[in-house]
């Protein structure tokens, strides 16, 4: 009995000296829970580590099997795919085709959500359980990128999940999935803690308890990785680049993302809510959208300023959405330079050869800089010849719900595309918005151009890739050059930070998910 006692003492000892923590310091929080409630950059940063996909992308956004093994289209309505075999939910309970079907039509149903799903599910006319590794999705029209889109969504348990509310997931309850670490709790405002799952299908993930924290104040964030209280940290400023990096304890994984920064423009309402006269009285027409107007904000911008001096070179100026090497990009769409006698040139022409009255917004806790390069733009602007009323910044949570709600004029924003081509940012970002259809999920200024609209479905159609990348890029040329629907500053670089034992891979997603930290070897 002594020995049996010893020997499980023994294994305990083993465990607990192998038992791995991590704890990931992150500026903004999640929205939900769930993983299909909301669209965006934090919550899918989340939702990666307790849920898996069809489809998943390395660190350079290349496609590989995730619990999808192969699909092919067998013509252009239907599409094969093949799934993986013997993986189990986190309660056990085994992955199956029921589970895939049920997850892409979950977003059609789900009411309130911040930023819906509804993109990536909208072209499914059904789907066909062949047996238990084979489905066939039907398509509503031609879709060469559909595994682009499906291929996206989180997949959940049915069983756990069928009749649950967002708020069932934020519990945990209904927060049952396939990845590497299972949910624990969510402290909101504070941490989620997640443990380690054993039984996931790629093996058991390298640590085994995770603390995500969450710290918008970038210096606080900083400190914490210097106090060596957190592991790693996302979102290191510029400034504090160089006091990382010599320190002998820790290190810093930096490149260039897919995220592009640019106005977002309010130029499709015939009236806009902070545009006003010299005195302060709103003006009676949208300036706005008087694409003259546009050209001439866009005149304004010293892009180079902003990046090297604002953002502290952490990022590369832009005049598309999407940067090279990504399909879609045009070589011959330069980014607008700084011409103050052009940019006051144009607003004469406009009518307003004195100016008028705006304010702009932008996010303080989204990105590197934000804030700062918001009170940037406001000067360029100012000298421009726009007089600034306000100049506002405010949290990301609450500036989404207000942009959701077009309060806004002109605003900074940033988006980055889950696609390795600009598919995803042209529907998301500037196609007219319908649910039904899957478009314009992130359109928040509603911007609507049958032209526009157009282009972009003949290359959504296109299964020859290099036509169809050529129709992106004319999609994009018309959409930023030719109709100033926003305005491109830069792609961001981003930089994380962590404890000298670890390594990160920087990623073009700008994706602080935990499967992108490793032990240093």
């Amino acid at each position: 009995m002594r020995l049996v006692v010893l020997i499980l003492a023994g294994l305990l000892a083993q465990h607990t000296a192998q038992a791995r923590d991590l704890v990931v310091a992150r500026g903004t929080e999640q929205a939900s829970i769930d993983p299909h409630f909301n669209d965006a950059g934090n919550d899918v940063s989340t939702g990666q580590n307790i849920y898996d996909r069809l489809v998943e992308m390395d660190a350079q956004q290349v496609e590989r099997p995730g619990l999808a093994i192969s699909w092919h289209a067998l013509d252009p309505l239907r599409w094969e795919i093949k799934l993986r075999t013997g993986v189990t939910f986190h309660d056990g309970s085994p992955f199956g085709p029921e589970d895939v079907v049920f997850s892409l039509d979950r977003p059609n149903h789900l009411i309130g959500a911040a930023a819906p799903w509804t993109r990536s599910v909208a072209s499914v006319a059904s789907i066909d359980i062949v047996d238990n590794e084979t489905i066939i999705v039907h398509t509503k029209e031609p879709k060469p990128l559909l595994m682009n889109e499906i291929g996206d969504v989180f997949i959940v348990s049915k069983k756990a999940a069928t009749g649950a509310t967002t708020e069932d997931f934020n519990s945990g309850r209904a927060a049952i999935g396939t990845g590497p670490y299972r949910f624990v709790s969510w402290q909101r405002g504070d941490r989620v803690e997640l443990r380690g799952y054993p039984q996931h299908w790629r093996g058991a993930p390298e640590f085994d308890r995770v603390t995500l924290r969450f710290i918008p104040n970038t210096s606080a964030r900083v400190a914490a990785l210097l106090a060596g209280s957190v592991d790693v940290i996302d979102g290191i400023p510029p400034n504090d680049v160089a006091t990382v990096a010599t320190r002998k304890e820790l290190r810093v994984w930096s490149g260039l993302t897919n995220r592009i920064t640019f106005l977002a423009i309010d130029s499709s309402r015939p009236v806009t809510p902070f545009a006003t006269d010299l005195d302060g009285a709103p003006l009676p027409r949208n300036p706005l959208a008087d694409i003259r107007v546009r050209r001439a904000i866009s005149h304004m911008i010293n892009r180079p300023a902003l990046v090297d001096r604002i953002a502290g070179g952490q990022g590369v100026v832009a005049g598309q959405i999407v940067p090279p090497g990504q399909g879609g990009y045009a070589p011959d769409l330069a980014p607008d330079t700084l011409d103050l006698d052009a940019a006051k040139r144009l607003l004469a022409e406009a009518g307003y050869p004195k100016g008028f009255g705006l304010t702009i917004q932008s996010s303080n806790d989204r990105f590197p800089e934000d804030s700062a390069v918001l009170q940037a733009l406001g000067q360029m602007l100012t000298r421009g010849g726009i007089h600034m009323n306000s100049i506002d910044s405010m949290p990301f949570n609450v500036m989404i719900g207000q942009a959701a709600q077009q309060k806004f004029s002109l605003y900074l924003w940033a988006y980055n595309s889950a696609a390795p081509d600009a598919s995803e940012g042209l529907k998301s970002l500037l196609a007219t918005r319908s649910t039904v259809a899957g478009m314009g999920g992130s359109n928040r200024t509603q911007y609507s151009n049958p032209v526009f609209d157009a282009l972009l479905a003949k290359g959504l159609a296109e299964f020859d890739e290099t036509k169809r990348n050529a129709l992106f890029a004319d999609a994009i040329r018309f959409a930023v050059r030719d109709d100033m629907a926003m305005i491109p500053l830069y792609w961001q670089k981003h930089a994380w930070g962590t404890k000298a034992g670890l390594t990160y891979e920087a990623n073009v997603q700008d994706d602080n998910a935990v499967r992108f930290v490793h032990l240093a070897k």
